[in-house]
């Protein structure tokens, strides 16, 4: 990869006016561009902030936050939708149980209460697939901020992942 950021460009894409002045909220943006950076404006940048662990190390534990408060969000409302489920079942329970109904009366509030169940399936694997979604996210952001460090410290930054086998 063909680096070409110079010291110039980089603190414009960050607007400050020098890596001194680099704020936490900044730390991620700047650790991206660090791949793209000639090697002497890297060194330079590190040299003239050398909070980075640091702030890179809160913005990480900030975003763990926000997942943590995104999972916590979903899984509230999760649970309200299943109860909503649940209520809808003993209603259509308490419609079943009822005495002198037809078999298509009988029929027709099975086939609703698997319809609910149908729905609650969904919701689960819906569920599911979002936690996975925040799971790789943050997977990702540990891995590009521990990349990025090894990168710096001359580290093998090639990451072989094991093949899915589906």
């Amino acid at each position: 990869m063909q680096r070409s950021l110079s010291e110039k460009q980089v603190l414009q894409q960050l607007d400050i006016v020098d890596f001194r002045h680099i704020t936490k909220d900044k730390v991620m943006d700047f650790a991206s561009m660090l791949q793209n950076m000639e090697p002497d404006v890297a060194k330079k940048a590190i040299e003239q902030f050398p909070e980075f662990a640091r702030l890179a190390l809160e913005a990480l534990q900030d975003y763990r936050s926000v997942l943590e408060k995104s999972l916590d969000a979903n899984s509230e409302s999760s649970q309200r939708c299943f109860s909503i489920y649940d209520e809808v079942i003993a209603a259509l329970k308490s419609c079943l149980a009822q005495e002198n109904l037809s078999f298509e009366e009988k029929k027709y509030y099975i086939e609703q209460m698997k319809e609910v169940a149908r729905m609650a399936d969904k919701k689960d694997t819906e569920n599911k697939h979002f936690n996975w979604r925040v799971i790789g996210a943050g997977a990702a952001a540990v891995i590009a901020v521990l990349g990025i460090g090894a990168s710096l410290l001359g580290g093998n930054t090639k990451i072989n992942l094991p093949k899915f086998k589906g």
